[in-house]
C-alpha cells in the first residue's frame, strides 16, 4: 500500500470555504475510488490555516486512478486558489503489522 501525507496552508480567511470544498472532494473519493483506503483531512490545533491530508491507496494503480479521476479534476481548480503555498507532499510505503 502507498501512504501520502500532504501539508496544506490555506490563505487567511478562507478556511471555511476550503473545508467545505474539501468535504465534497473527500466524499467523492470515498464513494468512487475502491482502491482508496483512507482520505482524511486534519486541521492543526497549533498553526493557523494549516492542514494535513492523510491518504492511503491499495497500489500504484489506485493512486493513478485517484489522480486521473473526474472528481479530482473538477475540484482542484476550486481549492488551489485558496492555498497560500504549494502543497508539500510526502509519500510512504505502508508497512504490514508484524507480530
Amino acid at each position: 500500500m502507498i501512504g501520502m501525507m500532504v501539508e496544506l496552508t490555506v490563505t487567511p480567511g478562507n478556511a471555511a470555504t476550503f473545508e467545505r470544498l474539501f468535504a465534497a472532494q473527500a466524499a467523492a473519493v470515498r464513494a468512487s475510488e475502491p482502491g482508496n483506503r483512507l482520505y482524511e483531512l486534519f486541521r492543526s490545533r497549533t498553526l493557523a490555516d494549516s492542514y494535513t491530508l492523510i491518504e492511503i491507496y491499495e497500489d500504484e494503480a489506485a493512486l493513478a486512478a485517484h489522480r486521473a479521476s473526474s472528481h479530482m479534476a473538477a475540484n482542484r481548480p476550486l481549492t488551489a486558489p485558496l492555498l497560500a503555498a504549494p502543497p508539500v507532499m510526502h509519500m510512504f510505503d505502508v508497512l504490514p503489522h508484524a507480530l
